[in-house]
């Protein structure tokens, strides 16, 4: 046992230990063990499929099995039919319609914000992971993994400061607005980030709809400019404001974004559309460092 060092710790001059304790390796080893499992907790991923149930979505399970645990956030009004194929796989979480009334105001296009905020935020509720990707029920995202290395590659990437970027969200391209056009505008098509991020942003969007609060009028403004709202910055020791005179530098510290050409496979949608099956992109703002051009 004179040469017993099996996690190869070395001295202050960085030369191999010659002997170790066994207590101190068995110290180590458990720290190596919790560390890996913290790490797993940290990484695992719940997909949160918001809206009323579509074939859509439900066909490409299987697929987001892959990513993690599937969570179904559907309507009471839907056809349960369709849960057949998924019973036994997924979370449901079934939200009741008349619940969303105290919730509700009309707009210039009479647009059901809180009907998307209800079920999007039910479905992160009773998720259990650290990270959630939130998507369309009438939308399919064969190939996320993409998109959940920009997430990782947000959660991991230290600042000069030595903060991480954990609370930053990732979006989609789709209908992400450059800031000349509307102003704190994100994608509400494929969310994704820290889930407790999440629930704050849409739990914010929800109370901005129930109180009025509405200076901007569209989901995808609301969601931006609540994702900002509710975050506390450590360093400034106060939370983020949607001030928008330094929009873009806060949609630039908030978001990034994964095109969907770099999405395989997947297929959108739109109401404007008929929710036809859409897969090409168009003249949206593509890249986060863009939003100001």
């Amino acid at each position: 046992m004179k040469y017993w060092n099996p996690h190869n710790l070395k001295d202050e001059y960085g030369n191999p230990v010659d002997y170790v304790p066994n207590f101190t390796n068995l110290q180590l080893t458990l720290q190596n063990n919790l560390l890996k499992k913290f790490e797993e907790l940290e990484n695992k991923i719940s997909i949160i499929i918001q809206g009323p149930l579509n074939k859509r979505s439900i066909n490409t399970i299987p697929r987001y099995l892959n990513c993690g645990e599937v969570v179904l956030s559907y309507w009471d009004q839907d056809d349960k039919k369709l849960l057949e194929k998924v019973s036994g796989k997924v979370k449901l979480v079934e939200n009741k319609i008349k619940d969303v009334s105290p919730f509700l105001f009309k707009t210039r296009n009479k647009n059901p914000f809180a009907y998307q905020y209800f079920t999007t935020l039910n479905g992160l509720k009773s998720a259990s992971s650290n990270l959630a990707i939130k998507t369309r029920s009438d939308e399919s995202y064969p190939d996320l993994n993409p998109f959940i290395k920009n997430m990782k590659d947000n959660m991991n990437f230290k600042n000069k400061d030595g903060s991480y970027n954990w609370f930053k969200l990732t979006c989609c391209n789709i209908y992400f607005r450059k800031d000349k056009e509307f102003k704190f505008h994100p994608s509400d098509h494929l969310i994704g980030g820290n889930r407790s991020r999440l629930i704050n942003t849409f739990e914010k969007c929800l109370h901005k709809c129930k109180f009025g609060q509405t200076k901007y009028t569209t989901p995808e403004q609301l969601i931006g400019t609540s994702a900002i709202e509710t975050y506390f910055d450590p360093l400034l020791k106060k939370n983020d404001i949607a001030n928008p005179t330094i929009s873009s530098s806060l949609m630039k510290k908030h978001f990034s974004i994964v095109r969907i050409k770099d999405l395989p496979k997947c297929t959108w949608t739109s109401s404007y559309r008929q929710y036809h099956e859409l897969k090409g992109e168009e003249d949206w703002c593509h890249s986060i460092n863009e939003i100001d051009s």
